[in-house]
């Protein structure tokens, strides 16, 4: 007789959730009493959104920008337009911010671009929304928001 041993390939997130969902609800809520809250704030919108100022805690204070900018990135809309509405006012008084040979005028200019260079076209549409809203879009083509910095030798 012999012995046949199938090597497992890892189960991969959307898998396992797939699965879970096939169990009875009974079940599922045993498991998600033993989930951890860092887990939990991404099960659901509505935990998101009651629960992610627990993120801040999670992500040291030097990697809290990677975050914005891998939000973008993957252009999460929902998160970024959370994002965007409570940090709107710290990134508008950042100001001459550097980036890739370019100063910009704010963080929040910055901001901007950066979804434009990474073709996030749903947080583009969030942060066009955004300054229509605030009125930073008014006389737009008066304000110089990018300066490009040219090095010579």
């Amino acid at each position: 007789m012999e012995l046949i041993i199938k090597e497992k390939k890892p189960i991969g997130e959307k898998e396992l959730l797939q699965k879970v969902a096939l169990l009875p609800e009974d079940i599922v809520n045993i498991i998600y009493e033993y989930l951890r809250e860092k887990v939990k704030i991404f099960l659901t919108k509505n935990m998101y959104i009651f629960n992610h100022y627990l993120i801040r805690s999670y992500i040291k204070k030097s990697n809290i920008e990677e975050y914005f900018r891998t939000t973008i990135r993957q252009d999460n809309d929902f998160v970024f337009k959370i994002l965007l509405y409570e940090n709107h006012r710290n990134w508008i008084n950042i100001k001459q911010y550097y980036y890739k040979a370019q100063v910009f005028a704010s963080y929040l200019y910055f901001i901007k671009a950066y979804c434009y260079d990474n073709y996030a076209e749903k947080c583009i549409e969030v942060i066009n929304n955004f300054f229509i809203e605030q009125g930073l879009q008014k006389n737009k083509h008066k304000k110089k928001t990018i300066q490009y910095i040219k090095w010579t030798a």
